[in-house]
């Protein structure tokens, strides 16, 4: 089985439930993250209204943060692999009488689909399940294409801790890749240290506005990690990237 084949089949899962029952799971779901989208939103584009801003969620799955937003008023685009979220998303977001913009695409992969500007781009823990050093270097270029010239890329993703623990079922390799058994091993999640994250970055020609380290903030990879310590689970990083400044006078 394919990754996208298990994400397709989850939602397929998931679509069995109530609508108004997802909806409030999905925004539920990203109050944490919204509220970093807000200070980011606030510190870095405080002149432009929720109104005025356009913004495309990468990874969106059932798009609870763009739903924040689109409540704002802000223009919205989702971005995920799998036709059922997508088709899911559009009904939640129906139930308040309101219609996302959507792509479907493999984020890992070169795409011409997504040729417009935005000042606000969201990834909804996207980043980690990019796991290949090609596909991520594909995603930070996108990602600096189709930031406007002032606008903010905002994401929050999971980074190595000195202590890891990895169930049965999954293993983590030298490069920081964890694996699961799905028949055979597929790389599920890249967990590097955040100092080589910061390194990709700025490789990848992107300025770091914003880049923290939260340790208190653990990352569940699967929910085979659910009853494990915090302290031995994957930490979290949130930042703002943007556009890398011209210095030339």
């Amino acid at each position: 089985m394919s990754l996208k084949d298990y994400y397709e089949d989850s939602y397929k899962t998931e679509g069995s439930r109530d609508l108004s029952e997802l909806q409030t799971e999905a925004l539920q779901s990203t109050k944490g993250l919204l509220h970093f989208v807000e200070e980011s939103k606030s510190r870095f584009l405080p002149d432009l209204s929720w109104s005025d801003l356009k913004s495309i969620e990468m990874g969106s799955g059932l798009g609870g943060l763009s739903l924040h937003l689109a409540r704002y008023g802000a223009n919205v685009t989702l971005v995920d692999f799998s036709t059922t979220a997508l088709k899911q998303a559009e009904s939640i977001f129906s139930l308040e009488g309101l219609t996302p913009h959507t792509i479907e695409a493999d984020l890992g992969l070169p795409i011409d689909s997504i040729n417009q500007k935005y000042d606000l781009i969201l990834d909804s823990h996207l980043l980690h399940c990019i796991t290949s050093t090609p596909e991520r270097s594909s995603y930070f270029k996108l990602i600096n294409d189709a930031l406007t010239d002032r606008g903010i890329f905002v994401a929050e993703t999971m980074v190595h801790r000195k202590k890891l623990f990895v169930p049965d079922g999954f293993m983590f390799d030298q490069n920081y890749v964890l694996w699961q058994m799905f028949g055979d091993w597929k790389p599920v999640r890249k967990i590097p240290d955040s100092l080589d994250l910061e390194k990709e970055i700025i490789e990848a020609g992107l300025h770091i506005s914003y880049f923290y380290y939260y340790g208190q903030f653990s990352f569940v990879p699967h929910r085979k990690f659910m009853d494990i310590p915090a302290e031995v689970l994957p930490a979290s990083v949130r930042m703002v990237l943007q556009k890398k400044r011209n210095t030339q006078s």
